[in-house]
This record gives structure tokens, sequence and C-alpha cells, in this order.
């Protein structure tokens, strides 16, 4: 089943004509693009999945048993291939907007959980609906797999959204992201339900990242099990660190009790987490202490003491947030993990709240810059392309003046 949604029902539905952009990444060159490439940026198609539940013109913020995915058109407007250009170069301060043009529903699986029976201690799924789900999954790989051809990628950028975002707003910000890298990955987001409440949402969202958990990972695994994939990034903003560092969790324990690598089996080389909402003493005792980074290449986290939303998150739930830690603010005993363990890297900004103290991976040109550095090219805080200042233990500094060393862009043929 097919579904084209019109990008002005979709608009209209978020009750926004259009996205401003955040910033232009420092240091950007356009490196690993080709030329036709940098004229392109202007215009995106992204990947999705989403278990939001569909409403007139696109996804609302409740909850749909069932997960969607397909194809997302984002244009840049007003600003031509080469204005846009020079706004990524940081050659001009006058900031494009963003459209959703079209959304395009091509897959949806089946509602769960699937129907199944226990006989005798033996689990049993309905034969049906566990074709129609299989089928499903497939499709999704296919196309994928499609998209890594096309794009000559064996890359997947996959993004998880924080709290309080649209399906649009989402997308808008992994074609920020996918520009800032060199557009080296085939982007896919996984949007989950929130952003629809105004009294108690907070809170109510976290139940809906919740929620979301099983259907994250089902996406997880469909896109490691896909041939055509080499390495998977995953970008987490907010509240939706929580969810993804809950599905990763879950997904390494299963890896574990079958005696399986967690890095071979799911490849994920780069986990970002950006001003994660999480409880600090949670993340020390579920994370840190259950060895999480072992299951990766590496792990950056971006941090900011002065992030107002965390502060605000901390004082709801009674507990210092994980975004907003320190070296200070750090146990004795995960200060011992970390004198140890290298592949996990706490990167603080200095200077977030000159820019935006919680949405700052978006709105801080250092910032920007650097994820899209790691995206491109792999390379961990130290490296020669990521430059960042050294401080105490795992800690990293980065502020305005960061530039990362990348190639020069690509000329003109």
């Amino acid at each position: 089943m097919r579904y084209v949604f019109a990008a002005a029902t979709l608009l209209i539905s978020s009750c926004a004509s259009s996205y401003p952009a955040a910033i232009a990444p420092s240091g950007w060159t356009g490196n690993g693009l080709t030329s036709r490439e940098v004229q392109d940026l202007t215009s995106g198609e992204l990947l999705y999945v989403t278990d939001r539940a569909p409403e007139r013109g696109g996804y609302g913020a409740e909850r749909s048993t069932s997960m969607a995915a397909g194809k997302a058109r984002i244009d840049v407007k007003g600003m031509d291939a080469q204005a846009y250009r020079t706004f990524m170069s940081g050659e001009n301060d006058d900031r494009p907007a963003y459209t959703a043009e079209t959304v395009e529903e091509i897959i949806r699986f089946p509602g769960t959980p699937l129907a199944f029976s226990i006989e005798n201690g033996v689990l049993s799924r309905e034969r049906p609906s566990l074709a129609r789900y299989q089928e499903a999954g497939r499709a999704f790989q296919e196309l994928l797999a499609e998209r890594l051809t096309r794009q000559d990628s064996q890359e997947v950028l996959l993004y998880v959204h924080g709290f309080n975002n649209t399906f649009e707003h989402g997308a808008f910000n992994l074609f920020e992201v996918w520009n800032a890298s060199g557009r080296t990955a085939v982007p896919v987001l996984f949007s989950w339900p929130t952003g629809g409440r105004s009294v108690l949402g907070y809170l109510g969202d976290t139940q809906d990242g919740d929620f979301a958990i099983f259907h994250l990972k089902e996406l997880i695994r469909l896109i490691s099990a896909t041939p055509e994939v080499d390495s998977v990034t995953i970008l987490a903003h907010s509240r939706g660190v929580s969810l993804a560092t809950d599905a990763l969790r879950e997904l390494m324990i299963e890896a574990r009790g079958s005696d399986l690598s967690m890095r071979d089996t799911y490849r994920i080389e780069n986990l970002i987490l950006a001003a994660p909402d999480m409880d600090l003493g949670v993340m020390e005792q579920r994370l840190v202490a259950e060895a999480f980074g072992m299951g990766f290449g590496q792990i950056n986290v971006y941090v900011n003491p002065g992030d107002d939303a965390l502060g605000l998150s901390g004082w709801v739930f009674g507990a210092r947030r994980f975004g907003a830690m320190t070296v200070e603010t750090m146990s004795d005993e995960s200060k011992a993990v970390f004198r140890g363990v290298r592949s996990v890297s706490f990167i603080a900004v200095e200077d977030a709240n000159s820019f935006d103290p919680h949405n700052y991976f978006r709105r801080h040109p250092g910032v920007l810059a650097d994820i899209g550095t790691t995206i491109q090219t792999g390379a961990h805080p130290g490296d020669p392309e990521r430059p960042l200042e050294k401080g105490e233990l795992n800690f990293w500094k980065i502020d305005r003046r960061y530039m990362p060393n990348l190639p020069p862009e690509p000329k003109d043929p």
C-alpha cells in the first residue's frame, strides 16, 4: 500500500509552512561530495520509519502499534544552490528555510504485538501475521539497499529525535546533519510519538518513548541485517537518547545471551548522544556497570552543565541529568572505569548557552561540524580530523573556535 502526502497539507497539519535553518557548521568544505552533489544540496531524500499514528496530511503525535516506512523529500527554500553552498561554507549569514515537499508512505507493517500462543511451554506465532510482518521487513531492506546502491554508500545514519519534535522537525534536523556530514551515509529517521500534549506533556512523552523501544529495536535489526550495510552511525538527541540506549541495551543483552558480539552483529561504529536526558545515576548503573561501551566503535556524549531543559527535567525527576554532567558529578566508581576505557568520550560544549543551551547539536557551529566530521570520517576526539581540547579523564572541550581538519571542497570539472 502506498500513500503520498502533499507538502502543503503536511505542513499545515504541523502549524508551520517552513523551518528555519540553524547554523552553518564550522569549516564545512563539501569534502566527500561530488561537484554535482554539492550543487544538489538544496534538495534531499530521507528514509523514515515511524510509529506515529497517521493523521490528515501526515503523522501526528499519537501512537501507532504498526510501523510505517517511506521517503521524505526536504527542500531548501529562499536560496538557490550557489547561495546555499555559500551559507554552508560560513560565508553568508542569511539563513534558508526547509520544507517537506513530499512524504511518501511505502510500507505499513502489521501492528504489534503479533498474535501468538503458548503450548507446552513453546511459543508459536500466528503464521499469516508473521508472514506479513516479515514481508514488510524485507520490503524495507530492499528500499534501503536500493538507496545505498544509488548513493554508492555502505553506511547508514540513523537519527532519533528528542521530546516535543514533530515528524517534520525530526526530518529537517536530520537533513541538516546529513548535509553537514557530506552526505556520506544514507539518512534514516526514526520518529516516535511526541509533541502532542500541553499539560504534563513531558511525563506523557516519557512513556511514549518507552512505547517505541520495541519498534526501534526492530528497525536496528533490519538495518544491520541488510547485506549492503557495512557500518551504522546512530545520533540521538535529548529524550531520544533514553529511547535509543534502552533499545541498544536490550539488543546487547540478547547478543550476550546468544554468545554474539554486539559490535559484529549490529556494526554500530559511532554512537553520538547529544544533550542526553537521562538520570545520571541510572546511566552509571545501567550503562557503565554493564560495560555498554564495548558494543560500539566509539561513543561520543555532548554535555552542557548549563542546559536549561535538562535543569527542568532534573527538577521534575529529582535527579541530575546525564547531559549536564561534569567530572565532579561522576561517581568515584565511574571515574575508575573511565581511566581504563577510551572508546567513550564526553565533550563539554563550553559556550553552548551563547547559541542554544539544549539544541546546540544543530545550533552550535563547532558541535555541528564535529558531529558531521565524526559521521564522515569515523575519527575519534584528538585524531587529526577532530582537534578537540583534552580535559580530565575522558572529557574533551569544544567551543565556537573549533575547526575540523578536512580536505578542501571539490572543484567544478
